[in-house]
């Protein structure tokens, strides 16, 4: 962490904003089980919206970009984005769903130093059906081409568990060691907010397709406590992002949503280094505390340190957030 933002952990207002996660549209190629997005919104940013706040993210300190969606690549002028970012000093990592992957490879692969792809099943036929079309196998191609041609450095795997795939959290990491990527990541389904469209849109399934029953809930955490046994190789080397208390923490997720055990606590700063700008440019704290302006409305530096996001960071530091109790994914940026 460079020297403002690590005075931003230590107060209300930020100096610098060095991480953002950009939607460059939340129009998607999928029908996923667990959000909404289909096709793009009305009034999504143009490139020369991008352009200008490219700028502004730059003067304001950005040292990384995330782009996600929807689904990035769905965007023509991707290519063209990924441009007004490039710079030493900006680390740039893609959010897909993999499906165009193989065939825009040759368009991104000098732009990123981190690919990390969304597989929710580790076999075809379960994959295919949280996913809502045939895409595994394509996935799997585009995987395989930007580790062996495009020269990028660092590609993942990022896994959301939950009923319909839980018990393949094995299998998961067997297939990213066939595969050769560089880790393997693994979320809980949000099923508590309105984040990724859910709820909005009316096209997300309900909790009681996502969501572990109790038995399962228990049968889950012994399929994850045998794995921190059987692959502990794989936890030190750091293939397996998460350490084995982060994997504990997914069960006790779904524990805590049917009543087994109390949410874990999450400690996070992500209001305090990061934003999350949408498709439409609206700013937000994160993925899950809804938005506090518009790009549209002014400069980044003085919409990041408006009184109601101040207001915000000093509720998710002091654990008095309420959307912060029931958290899925959680930053905190310590270097």
């Amino acid at each position: 962490m460079n020297f403002r933002a690590f005075l931003n952990t230590y107060s209300n207002t930020v100096r610098t904003l060095p991480i953002v996660i950009l939607y460059v549209t939340e129009g998607c190629n999928l029908k996923c089980l667990t959000c909404s997005y289909r096709e793009p919104l009305p009034g999504e940013l143009s490139f020369d919206e991008i352009k200008q706040l490219a700028r502004q993210l730059k003067t304001f300190g950005l040292r990384h970009i995330v782009y996600s969606g929807g689904e990035p690549l769905l965007r023509r002028d991707f290519k063209q984005i990924c441009e007004l970012f490039a710079s030493p000093g900006v680390k740039q990592t893609l959010l897909t769903n993999g499906l165009l992957l193989e065939k825009r490879a040759d368009d991104i692969k000098d732009y990123f130093a981190e690919i990390i792809v969304s597989l929710d099943g580790a076999v075809a036929e379960t994959h295919n059906k949280i996913r809502g079309i045939n895409s595994f196998d394509l996935i799997l191609k585009g995987i395989e081409k930007v580790i062996d041609e495009s020269g990028i450095r660092q590609v993942s795997i990022r896994s959301v568990l939950q009923k319909q795939n839980f018990r393949q959290l094995p299998k998961f990491i067997d297939l990213a060691k066939s595969l050769n990527v560089n880790r393997i990541s693994f979320l809980s389904a949000d099923v508590t907010s309105d984040a990724f469209g859910r709820d909005t849109r009316g096209a997300a399934a309900p909790e009681s397709d996502i969501s572990l029953s109790k038995d399962e809930v228990n049968e889950f955490r012994e399929i994850a406590n045998k794995v921190i046994t059987d692959y502990k190789a794989e936890f030190e080397t750091g293939l397996i992002s998460e350490t084995p208390e982060k994997l504990l923490k997914l069960v006790n997720y779904y524990g805590a949503l049917c009543g087994q055990n109390p949410y874990p606590k999450n400690y996070c700063n992500a209001p305090m280094v990061s934003a999350v700008i949408t498709s439409t440019g609206n700013i937000q704290p994160c993925y899950f505390i809804p938005a506090f302006g518009n790009v549209r409305g002014g400069e980044i530096s003085e919409l990041a340190n408006k009184k109601e996001v101040q207001t915000i960071r000093n509720e998710v530091r002091n654990f008095t957030h309420p959307r912060c109790e029931t958290c899925v994914c959680t930053l905190n940026v310590s270097k």
